[in-house]
């Protein structure tokens, strides 16, 4: 992807995030009440091929999310970072779509990200009103989670993401605590 096509990922996905919570927190802080509910996607917890951009900015909502929860709970503000799978919206709809305009050679036999993701335009498994549903039930929790995977396929993707990391955090273990410095 250009640069510019990056940002023009960035700019909905993370800084609209952003622009929304820096007028919404200063309100709920004086209430001392509050509950933002941020979308990101499997792809914010999961690399996903032909999905680096959009990945990276639902990487930057989960960890602005998780950042600024610590930073507001004291003011009885929550925050929760939704991960859904595929869900039947329009997202993938040719008329709101904008593919890569470049094509590096090396990546060609494996098909543009075009070929990959627009296969699933109209038959992802989820139900958006079931999402919309399961938002209001959250939204309405005492204690709501900090993370919510929305729906099964998400789970499926999710959950041997975060085992396969805790395994490697375990293995490397030892080589993670031999860092310490002794000055």
């Amino acid at each position: 992807m250009t640069t510019a096509e990056i940002q023009h990922q960035f700019a909905p996905n993370f800084y609209g995030v952003v622009h929304v919570m820096q007028a919404a927190l200063p309100v709920m802080r004086r209430q001392r009440s509050g509950h933002i509910i941020n979308i990101s996607s499997v792809a914010g917890v999961v690399g996903l091929k032909h999905c680096a951009a959009y990945a990276a900015t639902k990487f930057a909502v989960e960890g602005l999310s998780l950042s600024v929860a610590t930073e507001v709970e004291k003011f009885g503000i929550k925050i929760t970072v939704v991960e859904p799978g595929f869900f039947r919206t329009d997202l993938l709809d040719a008329q709101n779509v904008r593919w890569v305009s470049k094509v590096i050679e090396d990546y060609a036999p494996e098909g543009t990200a075009k070929d990959m993701w627009s296969q699933y335009d109209g038959t992802q498994p989820g139900d958006p009103a079931k999402l919309g549903d399961a938002l209001v039930k959250i939204a309405a929790m005492p204690n709501p989670p900090k993370v919510f995977v929305a729906g099964g396929d998400a789970l499926d993707m999710i959950t041997p993401a975060i085992e396969e990391r805790l395994q490697e955090a375990r293995a490397h273990e030892t080589l993670s605590k031999s860092m310490a410095g002794s000055f």
